[in-house]
């Protein structure tokens, strides 16, 4: 007897895409719930402009972004790149796949800085600690 040369691809295929799905979000998850402390530390601190990466039209000169605008950058960049799993849930679909809705969190942020020159300088980031090295943020004492 010969086995067909396709036995149920379409099917098999499903059901590594479920399982591989499956896995992403199990190790999206632990390694949000092994880095929860450090998040939740970052959202608590304050930090200072060391550098002037702010271009003001009115001066036509660089500047240190003041206290209200760092404070801006900082809340908006932690809940941009968070890894907290607090609140998430996890959907079993009627096909058995597992879903994860990372509810905005988990995400890479492009982010810029002027230049003298007036040019501006970008970098992509993943964490509140490589935008604060990137933008010249320090924690305050």
């Amino acid at each position: 007897m010969t086995t067909p040369k396709y036995i149920n691809s379409t099917r098999l295929l499903r059901r590594v895409a479920a399982v591989m799905l499956l896995l992403s979000a199990v190790a999206i998850v632990a390694f949000a719930q092994s880095s929860n402390s450090s998040t939740n530390n970052s959202k608590s601190k304050k930090y200072v402009a060391t550098k002037e990466i702010i271009f003001d039209q009115t001066t036509k000169t660089l500047r240190k972004p003041d206290a209200a605008e760092t404070d801006a950058m900082v809340a908006q960049i932690s809940a941009l790149t968070s890894t907290s799993t607090e609140g998430l849930k996890v959907k079993t679909l009627a096909n058995g796949t597992k879903q994860l809705n990372l509810q905005g969190r988990f995400s890479e942020v492009i982010i810029g800085r002027a230049n003298a020159d007036g040019t501006v300088e970008t970098r992509c980031v993943s964490s509140l600690e490589e935008a604060a090295a990137f933008l010249g943020l320090e924690e305050a004492q």
